[in-house]
């Protein structure tokens, strides 16, 4: 009895610890990126932690509700990554469009980053790649 709730707490344990990792091929170089109401541009640097394969890289701005927005442009905005290597992406301000975004407080948009590995030659199966929020 003693012994099977040990193996429980053990398994539960091993099943948290294992649903907080969540292994990406390709990285951002940070978590925050603050871009002041002066700067034009930010570069963000996207590694490629896969030793093997390339992957092509598609990256986007959406304002707080993940609608796509048209203030911030992330370029370029399709791009392949070889493996192990970095690649950068520029946010852009777009001029006209910032304007019209509030300059008494901040606003918070998300960057997007989806990685699509390259396709075996052999295969012909369709593969549909989702976005979990």
């Amino acid at each position: 009895m003693k012994n099977s709730r040990r193996s429980r707490v053990i398994l539960l344990a091993l099943a948290a610890a294992w649903s907080q990792y969540s292994p990406a091929a390709v990285n951002v170089d940070r978590t925050r990126i603050i871009m002041d109401a002066p700067q034009k541009t930010v570069a963000i640097t996207l590694n490629n932690d896969d030793k093997t394969t390339p992957f092509l890289a598609q990256s986007w701005v959406t304002d707080a509700d993940g609608v796509r927005t048209d203030a911030l442009m992330a370029l370029p905005p399709l791009q392949r990554i070889d493996a192990g290597q970095k690649s950068q992406v520029r946010i852009t301000q777009v001029r006209g469009l910032t304007d019209k975004l509030p300059q008494d407080r901040e606003t918070l948009f998300w960057f997007n980053v989806r990685a699509f590995p390259r396709s075996q030659k052999t295969t012909t199966f369709c593969n549909w790649p989702c976005r979990a929020s």
